[in-house]
């Protein structure tokens, strides 16, 4: 377990790219990025003085695509039975629902997408509660795990859990899903084919908000929430 449960946020995501120049511009035309390369090799993408996220080559044992670095410690690699994969980092949580709101191009949500149901092991690691949304604690497809406020009985949405079948699950990959802010869900989609990328899901409504999927043109796929109030959209206010 994490000595500084419950982990609050995150501290950035990281986009492991083949071509992270490539990934970098295509992501700046979409959420008007500010890129800065770093002295380590990696792009650092900003939003405002927030880190959106950072960008680099995958080490050989890594897996292109998205990931989420958390702010907890000690430094770790979290892999629940599955294979989902999380790092811990100690530092500044940039992002999550005790961070400001949201703006275009940040990080405004995360989701597990499984085929199992590893709840338990995420409680442990994490510190957080698993529960079914006004349900208590059953396990149902859709499932919020709460972050503990600092005042006594009371707690904040930091994440979702969607069970998806092992047919998705296979294809998609389980993962942790990455949701961005879009101002206009509807021009950033537009933007994203227009950069050679693939929209999975067209913009629609779902229980946290207006959501699209889009595939860049190197593979790594990123769920769109539009103009969220603050961290998870409609779950900020549950």
């Amino acid at each position: 377990m994490s000595e500084d449960v419950p982990v609050k946020g995150l501290r950035r995501v990281e986009l492991r790219s083949n071509d992270p120049a490539g990934s970098a511009e295509y992501y700046r035309r979409l959420f008007g990025w500010i890129v800065m390369p770093a002295d380590d090799g990696t792009l650092r993408c900003w939003v405002g003085d927030r880190l959106a996220a950072l960008i680099r080559r995958p080490a050989d044992w890594e897996t292109p695509g998205w990931h989420l670095v958390l702010g907890g410690r000690p430094t770790a690699l979290l892999a629940d039975p599955a294979g989902v994969t999380v790092t811990l980092d100690p530092g500044r949580v940039r992002h999550g629902p005790w961070a400001p709101p949201p703006r275009h191009g940040e990080p405004c949500w995360i989701e597990l997408m499984t085929a199992d149901t590893t709840d338990d092991y995420w409680a442990q690691h994490l510190g957080w509660t698993p529960r079914a949304p006004g349900e208590g604690t059953d396990i149902k497809p859709l499932a919020l795990f709460d972050a503990p406020d600092e005042q006594p009985g009371s707690a904040r949405r930091i994440a979702g859990r969607l069970l998806v079948d092992e047919a998705t699950a296979a294809d998609v990959g389980a993962s942790w899903m990455c949701y961005l802010a879009a101002t206009d869900i509807k021009l950033v989609t537009d933007t994203a084919v227009e950069g050679g990328g693939t929209v999975l899901i067209e913009p629609r409504e779902v229980p946290t908000g207006v959501i699209a999927a889009v595939a860049d043109p190197f593979g790594a796929v990123c769920t769109l929430l539009e103009d969220p109030v603050g961290w998870g959209g409609a779950w900020a206010a549950v």
